[in-house]
């Protein structure tokens, strides 16, 4: 079942990420979330994903969830 993602850009701190470069954006498997430039907040493709949460496990922050 579909499930939307939810990024809290007030929590979102790339800088904490190596090098700048969001950890998940790395994690996401279906590519939903994305990155201009390191240090750049990522922005979301899509809000529908599967639920499998690697990107809230990867972002060091918990700017990340889903409802």
């Amino acid at each position: 079942m579909p499930r939307t993602l939810l990024l809290n850009y007030n929590k979102c701190r790339p800088e904490d990420c190596d090098n700048g470069i969001c950890r998940a954006v790395q994690a996401c498997p279906l590519d939903l979330l994305g990155q201009e430039e390191p240090y750049d907040k990522p922005m979301m493709y899509s809000p529908v994903c599967k639920g499998c949460m690697e990107c809230i496990r990867a972002c060091p922050n918990g700017a990340l969830d889903i409802d």
